[in-house]
């Protein structure tokens, strides 16, 4: 049956997906750029591994196009985030739900 509860949950669930998705895709240059003069501790550091980490993942995304996807990507979580939470800013009323009030 057509459970529009469940609906509205999966769409939150995908809604919070998509937008931590895009916040990694989004912080990943700044972060390799704000630790790329850190103070290495040899072939197990973790902050070069997190950095190549993060190079991979904007590599796979676009060839490596870092400034194309930081560019792009806040425009499309702001459009995101609108479409998403649009609806839950409007006023549930009597005449929304279709409620007959009789006298």
């Amino acid at each position: 049956m057509y459970n529009p509860d469940i609906l509205k949950l999966n769409r939150i669930t995908a809604g919070i997906i998509v937008l931590t998705v895009l916040a990694v895709i989004l912080f990943s240059p700044f972060y390799s750029a704000a630790e790329a003069c850190h103070d290495c501790s040899g072939d197990d550091c973790p902050v070069c591994l997190c950095i190549r980490q993060c190079e991979n993942t904007l590599h796979q995304i676009g060839n490596g196009k870092a400034a194309l996807v930081s560019a792009v990507v806040p425009i499309i979580f702001l459009f995101v985030s609108a479409c998403l939470f649009s609806s839950d800013f409007a006023l549930d009323t009597l005449v929304i739900k279709k409620v007959r009030l009789n006298n």
